[in-house]
């Protein structure tokens, strides 16, 4: 048994921030509330529901652009990942029977509107390739390990196909039950043809993209049409990705009262070594960005854990089953550079590192950059 470690805890379930022990025991961990006496200084730990990665790309060895689920998961104090349409119906089997059982990260999957996934990354250009039936019937069959339908509706993904692939993704989102998430970015199809098919509960991703025709008004609005589309509960997510995330255009949101719902990174070959690295440096942009630490721990917690439907994933109380520890450091790490998608880049004022994670009830401490011996 280790010695009881003092952490401050951010409870996204209860909107609160607590000083507490967190102690170690051969049955678990658990949390010991304390208070703080004047004069007395906060704890420099962290403790939180265990991150979730909304959008990350790791079926690994079959699509081109998928990683290995742990360098991006449990190694960075990420607990569950979904990736973001790797598979289609005709390859999910493939996702949930050999390569989620490999690794330690827990997984689920938007299942791709196009029967091959990402096998090639023009997937949704030919209707051929796209079979609702088939679709719909994979998602029942797969669940609760595929959460919903997943669309790339921009214009170097469907070519002349314009709005129908997501139409189709819309169908058999409705007929399997399960939320949308759409990949947005460059014309066509026009963004407002895109965002008025969108219902409650489904999630537009790359929502800070930097690309002409994204959904924002200059001054940080949202356009008519993200406006109609966020009044339905329809949810943003930042989906950071190679090439979308701006800071700029986040910036202009933030200012004008339009947070993202959730955090994510759309991690893969071609951005984990920079300019996204991992979800840790994805929230620290944020932390740069203006958010405060509580938003974005509820923006990487409780949301996504919302539109995956685990209604116990932020409990703090009893034997912890998922939580992670993390510190704020003021210190750069090393080989990380907070640059967006268009290579604009802002100095860092601080950088989120986890330390160690509870999982299976017992603690693991972290070997990330910057991290310290607990």
């Amino acid at each position: 048994m280790m010695q009881p470690l003092a952490v401050r805890v951010i409870d996204p379930l209860n909107k609160s921030v607590y000083p507490a022990q967190l102690i170690s025991q051969d049955d678990g961990c658990r949390l010991e509330r304390t208070s703080l006496s004047t004069g007395d200084s906060a704890p420099d730990l962290f403790l939180s529901p265990g991150w979730i990665d909304l959008h990350t790309h790791i079926y690994d060895g079959v699509t081109p652009l998928s990683i290995p689920v742990d360098d991006v998961g449990l190694n960075t104090g990420v607990h569950l990942v979904a990736d973001a349409g790797s598979a289609g119906e005709a390859t999910i089997r493939g996702l949930y029977e050999y390569v989620a059982p490999r690794f330690h990260t827990e997984i689920v999957s938007w299942l791709n509107i196009s029967s091959i996934g990402l096998v090639h990354l023009r997937e949704a250009s030919d209707l051929s390739l796209i079979n609702v039936d088939r679709t719909v019937q994979a998602v029942l069959e797969n669940r609760p390990f595929v959460c919903g339908v997943k669309v790339r509706s921009s214009g170097m993904i469907v070519g002349t196909m314009g709005i129908q692939p997501l139409q189709l993704a819309l169908l058999a989102a409705r007929e399997a039950g399960v939320p949308m998430m759409v990949h947005i970015g460059e014309a066509p199809p026009l963004i407002e043809d895109v965002l008025d098919l969108l219902r409650e509960g489904d999630v537009i991703t790359h929502c800070f993209h930097g690309k002409l025709g994204h959904p924002w008004e200059a001054g940080g609005r949202p356009g008519p049409a993200l406006e109609r589309a966020l009044a339905r509960g329809v949810l943003l997510d930042v989906g950071h990705g190679a090439a979308s995330f701006n800071f700029d255009v986040c910036q202009r949101a933030l200012d004008a009262g339009y947070p993202p719902f959730s955090i994510s990174t759309d991690i893969h070959i071609g951005n984990i070594g920079g300019p996204v690295y991992d979800l840790p440096t994805t929230m620290s942009k944020f932390l740069t960005c203006g958010m405060t630490l509580e938003d974005i721990v509820a923006a990487v917690t409780i949301a996504p854990a919302e539109v995956l439907r685990l209604k116990q994933w932020c409990r703090l109380d009893g034997i912890l089953e998922k939580a992670t520890l993390f510190r704020i450091s003021d210190e750069p790490v090393p080989g990380r550079v907070f640059r967006d998608s268009q290579g604009n880049d802002r100095t860092a004022e601080a950088m989120i590192i986890p330390t160690a994670v509870i999982t299976g009830r017992k603690l693991h401490e972290l070997a990330y950059p910057g991290s310290l011996r607990l």
